[in-house]
């Protein structure tokens, strides 16, 4: 049984009907939840479910039954409850009914409420209602999927943190600041007689621009504990590329050969590091030439992995000399923040001090220079340790940082024009040009939280929820 999607659907159409949609995966689990919401949803419930004992439905208490199809015959055995509004997730009247977790129990339970009078919710169309009705701002509603998906602890908590309101309260202090600049300019405008130019306070704006500087310079370590970051491993074949992917793992995931070349291709693989998301592509060795087209492909491939990755690992052998090969992989690591990774050390007599690592070390080449043995395991926690660290920089280690590209870039909208604004006051410029920057300012903070939110900002931004939630 599949349910289609209407095409032209969009996130600012008016709530007056009821929808229904599984809030819980559908497959093999124990127990499904099926969700209403609008104002139908109870008497929805009460025709389709035939309780074990008979009485009035009263909000938030549990009953059991059985979902009935229109010939009386049973759907499947549930649990079921009703909550009136106004405090529920939507605003709305809601309803859970807990059934079998089957996909076809779930999907018959949701035909029969479709067959009641409601209709299957679109996706992200819980927590828009939940938005429009007040109950949470859109940055708290982006904070709903970001829970969804995190892939770490530390990026469930600081989704959690989000979804409390921090976002919110910070924006609202700023806009406060900004709009009391505002007033003062419009006065200006509209009384120009009695109100002078000393009545804007470009100190105060500076001082909100030094805000937003500090969240916008949180926002790139908060961004990649969001989504993840893509570390590279790069080196020359048989360097030590798979085995220290495998050490990173805990798990033998990568080919290991001592013939080189066993990786011809990339190959990913995420682990938590630290409470980071990170996604490592193991790549191909890179040779300084190749007769081998499968091989230059190969290497053709890791070059672009390096140039996108946020961080890279430029491996070189340090029990044997470096050649024109490991200078092929240190120019073919472009741009990307780099650590040096030394490996094999286990083969040397004192791996601390050998001569080739420090002179790495002292060179200022890379971020940082390690030794490491992913043999005995020397080095490698110190390697995990040395990437989050190198990840999280730049920013204050709390949960309250930007984490999502959007607002990074609305805020940074909003620092341009509240500069402009105070350069406009040094200049001398008219209230009118100033009141422009000032409210230009204003309007981006607003879309972070949905005060200015457009109806095309509201479709991207729910695009990419589940339905159900």
């Amino acid at each position: 049984m599949h349910f289609l999607i209407d095409p032209t659907y969009n996130t600012c159409m008016n709530y007056t009907d009821t929808i229904v949609a599984a809030a819980t995966s559908v497959g093999g689990a124990a127990i499904g939840v099926v969700r209403l919401s609008g104002s139908q949803a109870q008497p929805i419930l009460a025709s389709i479910m035939i309780p074990h004992r008979a009485g009035q439905w009263r909000s938030r208490h549990v009953r059991y039954g059985h979902i009935v199809a229109q010939d009386g015959s049973r759907i499947d055995e549930v649990l079921a409850y009703w909550m009136r509004l106004p405090t529920t997730y939507t605003g709305e009247d809601v309803v859970e009914i807990s059934c079998h977790g089957g996909r076809v129990a779930v999907e018959l339970v949701i035909a029969r409420c479709i067959e009641a009078g409601a209709r299957l919710a679109h996706p992200g169309e819980f927590t828009m209602r939940a938005y429009a009705a007040g109950r949470i701002d859109l940055a708290q509603a982006e904070a709903v999927m970001d829970i969804i998906q995190a892939q770490t602890p530390q990026a469930l908590r600081q989704a959690h943190h989000q979804l409390n309101g921090w976002v919110g309260s910070a924006v609202a202090e700023l806009r406060a600041a900004l709009l009391y600049e505002l007033a003062a300019v419009i006065a200006r405008i509209d009384f120009p007689d009695d109100v002078s130019e000393d009545a804007l306070n470009p100190t105060a704006l500076r001082a909100v621009v030094a805000r937003l500087q500090t969240y916008i310079d949180g926002a790139r370590a908060g961004i990649l504990l969001r989504d993840g970051a893509q570390v590279a491993l790069l080196g020359r074949p048989n360097v030590g590329k798979s085995s220290l992917l495998n050490a990173f793992l805990r798990t033998n995931r990568a080919l290991v050969s001592p013939v080189a070349g066993t990786t011809r291709d990339t190959l990913e693989e995420s682990a938590d590091i630290h409470g980071i998301p990170v996604r490592f592509i193991d790549t191909a060795g890179i040779r300084a030439q190749t007769s081998d087209e499968v091989e230059r492909m190969g290497i053709a491939r890791s070059r672009d992995v390096a140039a996108s990755a946020d961080l890279a690992l430029v491996l070189v052998d340090s029990a044997s000399p470096i050649n024109t090969e490991d200078d092929a992989v240190r120019a073919a690591r472009g741009t990307a923040p780099s650590i040096l990774v030394c490996t094999k050390t286990d083969l040397l007599a004192d791996p601390q001090t050998t001569t080739q690592i420090e002179q790495f070390r002292q060179s200022n080449e890379f971020l940082a220079v390690v030794a490491i043995s992913t043999k005995t395991g020397t080095g490698v926690d110190a390697l995990r340790e040395l990437i989050a660290q190198t990840l999280q920089s730049g920013g204050p280690a709390t949960d309250s940082r930007i984490t999502n590209t959007r607002h990074r870039d609305a805020l940074i909208r909003a620092q341009q024009s509240v500069a402009d604004a105070i350069a406009g006051i040094d200049a001398h410029l008219s209230a009118e040009l100033l009141a422009i920057d000032l409210q230009e300012a204003v309007a981006a903070l607003g879309e972070i939280t949905g005060e200015d939110a457009t109806e095309a900002l509201l479709d991207v931004v729910f695009a990419r929820f589940c339905i159900g939630k």
